[in-house]
């Protein structure tokens, strides 16, 4: 999607990512053009499971038994994160750099544009019960996606204009997903949906008031994969990029623009990465 983006003249000037979507948002921002946005494509088409998630038996009974709070150490992510970032405090970004995370006690969303980055995007990538809470500022922060999926309010709040709205949408499920992991977080991104179209339609209503634009870039809306399963990670950022460039030609209120207007604008994208 952000290559097809790109390619039609529409670079951020802010990002802002929630969950593995922030993870995206900061490899972004260090690398801004074309060239970033085909790299991260790549990177992402490459990615395998075990390289963030890995199960060990110590672990996960630790966490059963109430001895640890998370089934998987957060080891593998945070050594992801130094991989594909290259800065370390969020502030160092190249293009200004926004990460959501959830209040894990109060379940408020926390915006992040200070700070340690390898602790903002682990802890909004901190699925609850997976992966443990991060601490930061003396907050206990967990998955942004539990509070703000379409994190468009807070990118409104930041100053953004014009939003383009990037998502990870997959068709709806014809049968309730296989494991206990894969359930409970099905059963997370059902709880969740309606506060989403809440505060999407508020955010569109806003930009609507103050003459900005709310872009929801399409999903191809593949079948929902396992929650673990990166093998059709290729194919999927192909079907994106194509839909992309559909919904780019198709799009009346983007057509009827040329590319040079739309590149002088304050755009901005939000990442974000609905639970599976």
């Amino acid at each position: 999607m952000t290559v097809a983006l790109i390619e039609a003249g529409i670079e951020p000037d802010l990002l802002v990512g929630t969950s593995v979507g922030a993870l995206n948002a900061a490899f972004l921002s260090t690398r801004p053009g074309i060239d970033g946005a085909l790299t991260l494509m790549a990177a992402s088409s490459a990615l395998r499971r075990r390289e963030a998630f890995r199960f060990h038996v110590l672990t996960v009974l630790a966490g059963s038994f109430g001895v640890r709070d998370n089934l998987v150490s957060a080891q593998h992510l945070r050594g992801l994160i130094r991989r594909w970032v290259e800065i370390d405090r969020i502030e160092q970004a190249t293009t200004r750099l926004a990460i959501i995370t959830t209040d894990a006690l109060t379940g408020e969303p926390v915006v992040l544009t200070t700070g340690a980055i390898g602790d903002a995007l682990a802890a909004s990538s901190a699925i609850p019960g997976l992966f443990p809470p991060v601490r930061i500022d003396g907050r206990w922060l967990i998955d942004g996606s539990l509070s703000a999926n379409r994190p468009v309010l807070q990118a409104q709040a930041l100053g953004a204009d014009d939003v383009y709205v990037i998502t990870t949408t997959t068709a709806p499920r014809l049968r309730p997903p296989r494991g206990a992991v894969a359930m409970a977080m099905n059963s997370v991104s059902l709880v969740t949906a309606r506060a989403d179209h809440e505060q999407l339609a508020a955010a569109v209503k806003r930009a609507t008031d103050t003459g900005g634009r709310v872009l929801v870039v399409p999903s191809p809306e593949p079948p929902a994969p396992g929650p673990f399963d990166f093998r059709r990670s290729a194919a999927l950022a192909k079907a994106a990029y194509q839909r992309t460039i559909v919904w780019l030609t198709n799009e009346a209120s983007l057509a009827t623009r040329d590319s040079d207007s739309i590149s002088e604008e304050n755009s901005l994208a939000t990442y974000t990465t609905p639970v599976p």
